[in-house]
Protein backbone atom coordinates (compact mmCIF):
# COMPACT_ATOMS: atom_id res chain seq x y z
CA UNK A 1 0.00 0.00 0.00
CA UNK A 2 1.60 3.26 -0.86
CA UNK A 3 1.79 6.09 1.37
CA UNK A 4 2.07 9.57 1.93
CA UNK A 5 2.95 11.17 5.31
CA UNK A 6 1.96 15.34 6.16
CA UNK A 7 3.23 16.76 8.95
CA UNK A 8 5.44 20.21 9.64
CA UNK A 9 7.85 18.46 12.18
CA UNK A 10 10.16 16.42 10.10
CA UNK A 11 10.82 14.52 13.24
CA UNK A 12 7.56 13.06 13.40
CA UNK A 13 7.73 12.15 9.82
CA UNK A 14 10.61 9.98 10.46
CA UNK A 15 9.79 8.38 13.52
CA UNK A 16 6.12 7.03 11.38
CA UNK A 17 8.47 6.34 8.87
CA UNK A 18 10.69 3.67 11.21
CA UNK A 19 7.38 2.58 13.13
CA UNK A 20 5.76 1.59 9.50
CA UNK A 21 9.04 0.12 8.50
CA UNK A 22 9.35 -2.33 11.97
CA UNK A 23 5.49 -2.75 12.39
CA UNK A 24 3.98 -2.32 8.89
CA UNK A 25 6.15 -3.35 6.12
CA UNK A 26 3.18 -3.80 3.81
CA UNK A 27 2.91 0.27 3.90
CA UNK A 28 5.70 1.84 1.50
CA UNK A 29 5.77 5.83 2.49
CA UNK A 30 6.38 7.31 -1.57
CA UNK A 31 6.05 11.08 -0.57
CA UNK A 32 6.12 13.48 2.57
CA UNK A 33 5.19 16.97 2.71
CA UNK A 34 5.25 19.74 5.48
CA UNK A 35 1.64 21.41 5.63
CA UNK A 36 -1.22 22.33 3.32
CA UNK A 37 -0.03 23.55 -0.04
CA UNK A 38 3.05 21.43 -0.10
CA UNK A 39 0.55 18.17 0.73
CA UNK A 40 -2.08 19.12 -1.82
CA UNK A 41 0.95 18.98 -4.59
CA UNK A 42 2.00 15.57 -3.18
CA UNK A 43 -0.93 14.26 -3.35
CA UNK A 44 -2.11 15.23 -6.86
CA UNK A 45 1.76 13.94 -7.94
CA UNK A 46 1.83 10.85 -6.00
CA UNK A 47 -1.40 9.71 -5.64
CA UNK A 48 -1.19 7.60 -2.53
CA UNK A 49 -3.69 5.16 -1.61
CA UNK A 50 -2.96 6.41 2.40
CA UNK A 51 -2.52 9.34 3.81
CA UNK A 52 -0.82 9.70 7.19
CA UNK A 53 -2.47 13.86 8.21
CA UNK A 54 -1.34 16.01 10.93
CA UNK A 55 -4.59 18.23 11.95
CA UNK A 56 -2.55 21.27 13.05
CA UNK A 57 0.15 22.51 10.89
CA UNK A 58 1.95 25.46 10.65
CA UNK A 59 0.06 27.39 6.93
CA UNK A 60 -3.47 25.31 8.15
CA UNK A 61 -5.20 22.14 9.31
CA UNK A 62 -5.45 18.72 7.97
CA UNK A 63 -9.34 19.22 7.33
CA UNK A 64 -8.47 22.37 5.39
CA UNK A 65 -6.41 20.45 3.10
CA UNK A 66 -8.95 17.64 2.67
CA UNK A 67 -11.54 20.30 1.59
CA UNK A 68 -9.03 21.50 -1.30
CA UNK A 69 -9.16 18.05 -2.29
CA UNK A 70 -11.33 17.51 -5.36
CA UNK A 71 -11.26 13.83 -6.20
CA UNK A 72 -10.56 11.93 -2.75
CA UNK A 73 -9.50 8.19 -3.83
CA UNK A 74 -7.33 7.96 -0.70
CA UNK A 75 -7.68 6.84 2.74
CA UNK A 76 -6.98 9.05 5.90
CA UNK A 77 -5.47 8.36 9.34
CA UNK A 78 -5.13 11.56 11.11
CA UNK A 79 -1.76 11.65 13.61
CA UNK A 80 -2.11 14.39 16.16
CA UNK A 81 -0.93 15.62 19.27
CA UNK A 82 -4.62 16.74 20.00
CA UNK A 83 -7.70 14.87 21.42
CA UNK A 84 -10.00 17.29 20.52
CA UNK A 85 -10.74 16.88 16.72
CA UNK A 86 -11.62 13.05 16.74
CA UNK A 87 -15.37 13.63 16.46
CA UNK A 88 -14.82 16.49 13.44
CA UNK A 89 -12.21 13.44 12.35
CA UNK A 90 -15.38 11.10 11.95
CA UNK A 91 -17.13 13.64 9.70
CA UNK A 92 -14.33 12.82 7.28
CA UNK A 93 -14.85 9.69 7.38
CA UNK A 94 -11.11 8.87 8.59
CA UNK A 95 -10.21 5.41 8.63
CA UNK A 96 -8.97 6.09 12.46
CA UNK A 97 -7.29 9.00 14.97
CA UNK A 98 -3.69 8.34 16.35
CA UNK A 99 -2.83 10.17 19.20
CA UNK A 100 0.92 11.37 19.48
CA UNK A 101 3.30 9.57 20.09
CA UNK A 102 1.72 6.78 18.35
CA UNK A 103 1.43 3.85 19.98
CA UNK A 104 2.81 0.44 17.76
CA UNK A 105 -0.33 -1.34 18.44
CA UNK A 106 -2.46 1.24 17.29
CA UNK A 107 -0.85 1.49 14.13
CA UNK A 108 -1.05 -1.96 13.38
CA UNK A 109 -4.93 -1.61 13.59
CA UNK A 110 -5.23 1.36 11.87
CA UNK A 111 -3.29 -0.04 8.78
CA UNK A 112 -5.23 -2.90 9.16
CA UNK A 113 -8.51 -1.09 8.85
CA UNK A 114 -7.26 0.87 6.18
CA UNK A 115 -6.53 -2.86 4.11
CA UNK A 116 -9.50 -4.01 4.61
CA UNK A 117 -11.88 -0.60 3.37
CA UNK A 118 -12.95 -0.50 0.32
CA UNK A 119 -12.18 2.58 -2.47
CA UNK A 120 -12.88 5.81 -0.15
CA UNK A 121 -15.06 7.17 -3.17
CA UNK A 122 -17.73 4.51 -2.33
CA UNK A 123 -18.59 6.25 1.02
CA UNK A 124 -19.88 9.35 -0.87
CA UNK A 125 -16.85 11.32 1.10
CA UNK A 126 -18.40 14.51 -0.52
CA UNK A 127 -20.96 14.30 1.97
CA UNK A 128 -19.22 13.29 4.79
CA UNK A 129 -17.20 16.44 4.65
CA UNK A 130 -19.97 18.40 3.69
CA UNK A 131 -21.21 17.33 6.96
CA UNK A 132 -18.70 19.62 9.02
CA UNK A 133 -21.20 22.50 8.11
CA UNK A 134 -24.39 20.89 8.86
CA UNK A 135 -25.95 20.88 12.29
CA UNK A 136 -26.80 17.55 11.37
CA UNK A 137 -25.25 14.19 10.69
CA UNK A 138 -26.77 12.14 7.75
CA UNK A 139 -24.38 9.32 7.92
CA UNK A 140 -21.70 7.35 9.67
CA UNK A 141 -18.82 5.42 8.52
CA UNK A 142 -18.08 2.68 11.50
CA UNK A 143 -14.90 0.35 11.06
CA UNK A 144 -14.63 -3.00 13.57
CA UNK A 145 -12.11 -5.05 13.84
CA UNK A 146 -12.55 -7.02 10.75
CA UNK A 147 -15.14 -4.39 8.42
CA UNK A 148 -15.70 -1.08 7.53
CA UNK A 149 -19.28 -0.33 7.35
CA UNK A 150 -21.73 3.16 6.13
CA UNK A 151 -24.35 3.32 8.51
CA UNK A 152 -27.16 5.41 7.73
CA UNK A 153 -28.08 7.54 11.16
CA UNK A 154 -31.65 6.88 10.45
CA UNK A 155 -31.09 3.07 11.06
CA UNK A 156 -29.61 3.77 14.39
CA UNK A 157 -31.86 2.73 17.31
CA UNK A 158 -29.46 3.33 20.03
CA UNK A 159 -26.03 2.59 21.29
CA UNK A 160 -24.50 1.33 24.14
CA UNK A 161 -21.45 1.90 26.02
CA UNK A 162 -19.14 -1.14 26.70
CA UNK A 163 -16.06 0.53 28.26
CA UNK A 164 -14.09 2.01 26.03
CA UNK A 165 -16.61 0.34 23.04
CA UNK A 166 -19.54 1.43 22.04
CA UNK A 167 -22.10 -1.17 20.99
CA UNK A 168 -24.75 -0.04 18.03
CA UNK A 169 -27.89 -1.66 17.28
CA UNK A 170 -29.45 -1.15 13.71
CA UNK A 171 -32.93 -1.71 12.71
CA UNK A 172 -32.30 -4.26 10.57
CA UNK A 173 -31.08 -6.31 13.75
CA UNK A 174 -27.42 -5.92 13.61
CA UNK A 175 -25.18 -5.10 16.34
CA UNK A 176 -21.62 -3.37 15.61
CA UNK A 177 -18.89 -3.27 18.61
CA UNK A 178 -16.87 -0.34 17.44
CA UNK A 179 -13.66 1.16 19.13
CA UNK A 180 -14.72 4.43 20.52
CA UNK A 181 -16.36 6.03 23.52
CA UNK A 182 -20.05 6.62 23.89
CA UNK A 183 -19.16 10.38 24.66
CA UNK A 184 -17.84 10.76 21.67
CA UNK A 185 -20.64 9.41 19.44
CA UNK A 186 -22.96 11.39 21.55
CA UNK A 187 -21.18 14.47 20.86
CA UNK A 188 -22.01 13.91 17.33
CA UNK A 189 -25.61 12.73 16.83
CA UNK A 190 -27.19 14.85 19.50
CA UNK A 191 -28.30 17.58 16.54
CA UNK A 192 -29.51 14.76 14.55
CA UNK A 193 -32.41 13.83 17.41
CA UNK A 194 -30.42 11.35 19.59
CA UNK A 195 -30.66 11.80 23.60
CA UNK A 196 -27.86 10.34 25.88
CA UNK A 197 -30.52 9.18 28.33
CA UNK A 198 -28.39 7.44 30.47
CA UNK A 199 -24.42 7.43 31.10
CA UNK A 200 -24.49 4.01 29.55
CA UNK A 201 -27.13 4.82 26.73
CA UNK A 202 -28.04 7.17 23.58
CA UNK A 203 -31.15 6.20 21.77
CA UNK A 204 -32.45 7.66 18.65
CA UNK A 205 -35.72 9.66 19.50
CA UNK A 206 -37.13 8.59 16.44
CA UNK A 207 -37.93 5.08 17.83
CA UNK A 208 -38.98 6.14 21.42
CA UNK A 209 -42.46 4.94 21.88
CA UNK A 210 -43.30 5.03 25.77
CA UNK A 211 -41.88 6.33 28.87
CA UNK A 212 -42.59 4.15 31.97
CA UNK A 213 -41.80 6.42 35.10
CA UNK A 214 -42.41 3.49 37.94
CA UNK A 215 -38.66 2.44 39.30
CA UNK A 216 -36.67 5.16 38.37
CA UNK A 217 -38.12 5.10 34.94
CA UNK A 218 -37.31 2.70 31.68
CA UNK A 219 -37.71 3.76 28.23
CA UNK A 220 -38.82 1.24 25.90
CA UNK A 221 -38.07 1.77 21.57
CA UNK A 222 -40.51 0.72 19.17
CA UNK A 223 -38.57 -2.56 18.53
CA UNK A 224 -39.19 -3.59 22.00
CA UNK A 225 -36.19 -3.27 23.69
CA UNK A 226 -35.62 -1.40 27.26
CA UNK A 227 -32.77 1.20 28.24
CA UNK A 228 -32.96 3.02 31.68
CA UNK A 229 -33.61 6.40 32.18
CA UNK A 230 -31.11 8.97 34.52
CA UNK A 231 -33.34 9.96 37.28
CA UNK A 232 -31.85 13.80 36.52
CA UNK A 233 -32.42 13.20 32.75
CA UNK A 234 -36.25 12.87 32.90
CA UNK A 235 -37.10 16.85 32.05
CA UNK A 236 -34.54 16.86 29.74
CA UNK A 237 -36.02 14.18 28.15
CA UNK A 238 -39.43 15.73 28.04
CA UNK A 239 -38.44 18.66 26.37
CA UNK A 240 -36.17 16.58 23.82
CA UNK A 241 -39.58 14.66 23.01
CA UNK A 242 -41.51 18.41 22.03
CA UNK A 243 -38.47 19.68 20.00
CA UNK A 244 -38.55 16.39 18.22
Amino acid sequence: MKATIIDDQSHIRENLKLLLKEFAPEVEVIAEADGVKSGLECLKKYKPELVFLDIEMADGTGFDLLNLVKDRSFRVIFVTGHEGYAIRAFRVAAIDYLLKPVDPDDLVEAVAKAKNQKPIEDFQVEEAMNAQKEEKVRQLVLSDADSVYRVQVEDILRCQSEDNYTRFFLSDGRKLLISKTLKEFAELLEKSGFFRCHQSHLINLAYFDHLDKRDGGTIFLKDGSTVPLATRKKDQLLQALREA
